[in-house]
């Protein structure tokens, strides 16, 4: 839906996920930023874009979308997926800054498992901690991508008949839009439809990340297995209800009504959670403050509630439209669809706000 009849230039990110593209375009005026569209294909459940070859399927269905919702701005900013991100942070020691470039890709071809020439590489100086100031040392955090990947994304766009401006890796999108200016050491934790992203950010930087198998979908199917019912019934069901907020760490539940099969279905993704939490809590000075859900498995009723009884500690869902305006007859759609946009509302603000 278009929200305003004349504008000035907007932004358009474009989050191809697993089982559906979505997209949100933003426009600037003076210092604030506003809504311009959103839209998102309907999910397909035994489809994964991210892994489909075909070019031309993919440019035609970003145009199909792109079309049906009148978004009018061309120029994109896009998501890798995680799969296709390779990142990690590597210490440098005595560099002189004008041989930084040269240090940086002698020391990634230590850590990159292809040849340089293959990958399409950036990094970031981290802030100095003053022990790193103290050494002489410098942190940077690498990305890097196949040019395999980069060279499809540029064709699908394209065909599509957009100018491809940037692409991001969906982490990076997640913090700008979640997480933002905020300093604290956060934990997201996007529960999507066909995977579940763990990433620990500090100084909006993904500093640990982890990929699980364990999703949206995987809930839904354990309740459509446990109580018979079909899977769309199973992602209804899901919808209407809440887990229950009174299970206790301890306490026993019933295997076989929607609390308990939600609770076994999730604890591969808490076990996870506690792992990366102990991990990086003993290694760091600053532990993990909180825990931020995002992805449409996100609005399961009830679940910062049991994650945050579970975790001791405070866990909320990320408003990825923080810091843009709309109309407050939006505000329940924007609550509804919030944590399945912020991947796209995050490539949005990186043109935005440069």
């Amino acid at each position: 839906m278009s929200l305003f009849s004349k504008a000035p230039l907007s932004f358009l990110g474009v989050d191809i996920g697993d089982s559906s593209i979505k997209m949100v375009e933003l426009v600037r005026k003076g210092k604030r930023i506003y809504l311009k569209n959103y839209a998102f294909s309907e999910t397909k459940k035994d489809v994964k874009f991210t892994k489909i070859e075909d070019v031309a399927y993919l440019a035609k269905a970003i145009q199909k979308i792109h079309t049906d919702s009148k978004i009018i701005s061309r120029r994109v900013t896009a998501s890798l997926p995680t799969f296709a991100v390779f990142s990690s942070i590597i210490t440098l020691s005595g560099v002189d800054p004008k041989n930084l470039h040269e240090a940086v890709l002698e020391e990634a071809r230590k850590v990159i498992p292809l040849p340089l020439d293959e990958m399409k590489i950036d990094y970031k100086v981290i802030t100095d901690s003053p022990t790193d100031k103290k050494n002489r040392n410098l942190r940077v955090f690498l990305t890097c991508s196949p040019r395999k990947i980069v060279r499809k994304y540029i064709d699908i766009f394209r065909q599509a008949g957009m100018e491809l401006s940037s692409l991001e890796t969906e982490t990076f999108s997640l913090v700008r839009s979640l997480v933002g200016n905020d300093k604290s050491t956060t934990m997201i934790v996007e529960i999507g439809a066909n995977s579940t992203d763990i990433s620990v950010v500090r100084e909006s930087i993904p500093v640990l990340n982890r990929s699980l198998e364990i999703c949206a979908s995987t809930l839904t199917q354990a309740l459509a297995d446990s109580l018979g019912m079909t899977f769309q019934q199973a992602e209804q069901l899901k919808m209407d209800l809440s887990l229950s907020t009174r299970v206790a760490k301890d306490a026993a539940v019933s295997p076989d009504d929607f609390s308990g099969v939600i609770i076994k279905a999730l604890s591969p993704i808490i076990s996870e959670i506690k792992y990366l939490l102990d991990f990086y809590n003993s290694a760091n000075a600053a532990p993990v403050e909180k825990i931020v859900l995002s992805g449409g498995g996100a609005l399961l009723g009830g679940l910062p509630e049991y994650l945050s009884n579970q975790l001791n500690l405070q866990v909320i869902i990320g408003d990825s439209f923080n810091r843009v305006l709309y109309p407050n007859e939006l505000r329940p759609i924007i609550h509804e669809l919030g944590p399945s946009l912020a991947v796209a509302v995050g490539l949005a603000l990186r043109e935005v706000e440069q």
